[in-house]
Parts: C-alpha cells; structure tokens; sequence
C-alpha cells in the first residue's frame, strides 16, 4: 500500500517527479499508472492523428499536461485538444474541449470516473477513455456523462472521427 504524500498547491506545481507528472487531488500528490508499451503506441497514435487536424481545425494536441480543475485539484490527461492556441501559459487557463485517458492494465474504473467528472465539470466536452487491452472505448459528453462504447473516436465543434481501430495500428 502506498503511503499518502500531502504538499500544499504552490509546492506541488514547483515540483518535477520522477517517472509520469502526478495529479493534485485536495492536497494529495496522486501517482498515475505507468503505461506500458500498449498504453505508449495509442498515445503515440492518437497524438499523430489530432496532430494531423490542426492546422484544418486550428486545434492544440498536448500530452500528458497539467489542468486545472479548481484551486486545489489538477488532472493530467494522456491527451488534451484545445479548439486554438489561446489557452493560457505555463498551465491552461482554458479547459480542453476534448480529454483522452488511456488506460494502463492497474487501471481501475473507479479511479478513472472521478477524472471524468471532473473534466466535465470544468467544461471539458468530449473525454475518450481508450483500454488498449480490450481494445475499445467509451466517450463521456455532457450529453452522455454516463459514457458510450465507440467504434469511432468522435468529437463535435470542430468535428472529429478517428476509427478506433486507428489508434491500434502499428502503422499509422
């Protein structure tokens, strides 16, 4: 069992951990699972292919980024879309119209809706919860908080339609 690291919110953001950027959660340092090799090549994949859309959409695509959720909470998203590149310095000021999860085999649901929460109640739109194992996907809206099985990665405003089996490709 992991012992609780607790640091106020000015310590937290002038700290660098070693391994993946740690989450804030009300005073809690919170480790994020570590991906392994299925977890790296859909996060490589989905990056390119957002990546592929920004100067046709004008969108920003960042990895694994702090984002602020209230004073004393801050999620790391594997991915963050912006609709441009007006979005604050250092850490967004703005949400992310669009939060991707990939979920790491430790991963558990009950540690991923929390962050799925939250993201919707910043005003985060569309959040894509991929599982590399399983090779599948469920997408939370506002209009579907609940969450929907997907064959395709999708977003509105601007309009995006990854296959999900793209983000699986070896290739792409």
């Amino acid at each position: 069992m992991s012992t609780k690291v607790l640091m106020d919110v000015e310590e937290y953001l002038r700290t660098s951990f070693e391994g993946p950027d740690c989450e804030y959660v009300d005073g809690e340092v919170v480790e994020r699972n570590m991906g392994e090799i299925p977890h790296a090549d859909v996060q490589g994949n989905l990056y390119r292919l957002l990546w592929r859309f920004r100067k046709t959409l004008g969108i920003r695509v960042m990895t694994e980024l702090r984002v602020q959720i209230h004073p004393r909470r801050f999620r790391v998203p594997d991915i963050s879309v912006w609709r441009d590149d007006n979005i604050g310095t250092h850490i967004p000021t703005v949400p992310p119209f669009l939060a991707v999860e990939i979920l790491s085999p430790e991963d558990r649901m009950v540690r991923i809706v929390p962050k799925i929460e939250d993201y919707l109640s910043i005003g985060v739109e569309w959040v894509w919860v991929i599982d590399p194992e399983e090779k599948a996907a469920l997408i939370y809206s506002r209009q579907h908080p609940e969450g929907m099985a997907a064959a395709t990665l999708r977003a509105e405003n601007p309009d995006i339609d990854i296959p999900l089996e793209s983000a699986f490709d070896r290739d792409a």
